[in-house]
């Protein structure tokens, strides 16, 4: 039977390579490195979800730590090798991109001339070319039979061509493009994809915003700010919520539930700059985000991602007691935010030194964890009248100074807020990608669903020839085709590769047995 896969069309990439460009041509159309790219993609797709990516982790430590720090070396690795911004890095986009290139190059060499075959097909066929049909038979028949054919034909929404005693009958030639179809929904999808890249296409940032702090938004290039004006935090509660009741053998066992978490916000748009350099800045909204209910603006969507277990501090208070006299001075409260750098005390100066917002001890040094004021301490010096100068490190319950110091900094109050980590997004990508995934299902219903029939009949010298082509389900169109044939008087057409199995399994049990 003869290959009707392409029409017998001459693709370029059977041919013999002349140039680096028919190489390169060969390359990208051969099916293996598409299903080997398919592949790497995969692989590379399943590997990055065995850590969860940048995005996901908590934004107190540099990538580079949190990876290491918590999942140890391979966390490393996987760091090193970009796993960690798989969608962005650069070999995943090149792998997309080579795959998409494949995609363009097989449509290209194989749709075009396929596109001419089918366009220019002959009525009149060979014997030889009806001969190689799966479905074929011959007899007697007459040109009056045909045109009676014909006629059925055409009501079972067939397009008929003559060529004197030739017939063409041909239906669902649309089906063959399904694949095409397929390609293109493909590539248009990861175009979609690839454009996420570009800021100007994808942004998708994580802001932290204390309660009654107002921040830049990094992904709006600081044209719109936001205020966190308070956040609010719902616990599960079965002892006081009937509701809640249904919970309580989960609550129990794990412990704290969250039921709702949400900020109140307040969105200023930036006209100008005054004259100290602080943005003039106007209200344009007022709402609120929880989870799954963003806070929309512009082409932005602001979630309510993520929240602080502890409350930062945002500033704390301070007495200076001396030991010898009983006096106390202050109180003085230091800014976390914008700390003052000393503080003048009825002749004696505390200055601070150093200012750890997040404390802890590193290779036998004092730290701090991350720039958030969660733990936070300070190293003060105190300078007398007389100018002497004592150093003091306090933090919460932390009091590091020499015994001999005449003067103790002791904590007098703090003022703290809850943090709020929004999720700030702009997808401009969406009606590309919903493009895509469109145009690819219905290359897939076109390729399953309307398969492309074929029915070739014409006279010879020894009667009638009858050939059917399908490229999907041959026993639909022999079902179809052949009670037309009976009604018509024509010869029955049988599909020869039962009989090539059959002869195939004769041969076998012959070798079996002898």
């Amino acid at each position: 039977m003869l290959d009707m896969k392409y029409e017998g069309a001459d693709l370029r990439s059977k041919r013999r390579p002349k140039s680096i460009i028919d190489r390169v041509w060969n390359f990208f159309a051969s099916v293996k490195v598409g299903l080997w790219l398919i592949a790497l993609i995969i692989v590379g797709s399943a590997i990055g979800t065995i850590f969860p990516q940048e995005m996901y982790i908590p934004q107190q430590l540099p990538p580079e730590q949190y990876y290491m720090e918590e999942y140890g070396t391979p966390g490393s690795i996987y760091y090193a090798l970009g796993f960690h911004n798989l969608y962005t890095s650069w070999w995943y986009i090149g792998l997309i991109v080579m795959l998409t290139l494949s995609l363009v190059v097989v449509s290209i060499d194989r749709g075009v001339p396929l596109y001419k075959a089918l366009k220019k097909q002959p009525v009149r066929r060979t014997e030889r070319f009806m001969k190689g049909q799966r479905l074929f038979g011959q007899g007697d028949g007459t040109e009056a039979q045909i045109d009676e054919i014909a006629v059925a034909l055409k009501k079972k929404r067939y397009t008929v061509k003559r060529d004197g005693d030739a017939l063409l009958a041909e239906k669902h030639r649309f089906g063959r493009w399904g694949p095409y179809v397929n390609h293109l929904g493909l590539v248009i999808f990861f175009l979609g994809a690839m454009l996420r890249v570009f800021p100007a296409f994808h942004t998708d940032t994580l802001e932290w915003v204390r309660e009654g702090d107002t921040v830049s938004l990094e992904a709006t290039d600081g044209e719109y700010y936001l205020r966190n004006d308070q956040f609010i935090l719902e616990m599960y509660d079965p002892e006081n919520n009937e509701e809640d009741a249904k919970f309580a053998a989960a609550i129990e066992k794990a412990g704290a539930v969250p039921k709702n978490y949400e900020t109140e916000l307040t969105l200023f748009k930036k006209t100008g700059t005054n004259e100290d350099g602080s943005p003039q800045l106007e209200q344009v909204d007022v709402g609120s985000t929880k989870v799954n209910h963003p806070f929309k603006f512009d082409k932005f969507e602001v979630y309510q991602e993520q929240y602080s277990s502890r409350p930062e501090f945002l500033s704390m208070s301070f007495i200076l007691a001396d030991k010898e006299t009983g006096d106390e001075y202050g109180p003085f409260k230091v800014d976390l935010e914008n700390p003052e750098k000393s503080y003048e005390l009825d002749g004696v100066t505390v200055t601070l030194k150093d200012l750890y917002p997040d404390f802890e001890v590193k290779d036998g040094q004092p730290n701090t964890k991350s720039p958030r004021a969660l733990n936070p301490a300070f190293f003060f010096n105190v300078e007398s009248p007389e100018g002497e100068t004592e150093s003091n490190l306090i933090g919460i319950r932390l009091n590091v100074a020499d015994e001999e110091n005449r003067y103790e900094v002791q904590f007098a109050g703090t003022e703290m807020a809850s943090t709020s980590g929004l999720r700030v997004k702009s997808d401009s990508t969406y009606p590309i990608l919903i493009v895509g995934a469109t145009i690819f299902m219905i290359g897939i219903a076109m390729g399953m669903y309307w398969p492309h029939r074929r029915v070739w009949i014409r006279r010879h010298e020894e009667g009638v020839l009858v050939a059917g082509f399908t490229n999907k389900n041959p026993s639909s169109l022999r079902r179809e085709v052949s009670p037309l044939l009976e009604q018509s008087g024509l010869p029955m057409w049988e599909d020869q590769a039962r009989f090539t199995e059959k002869s195939e399994n004769e041969s076998t049990d012959e070798r079996g047995e002898s």
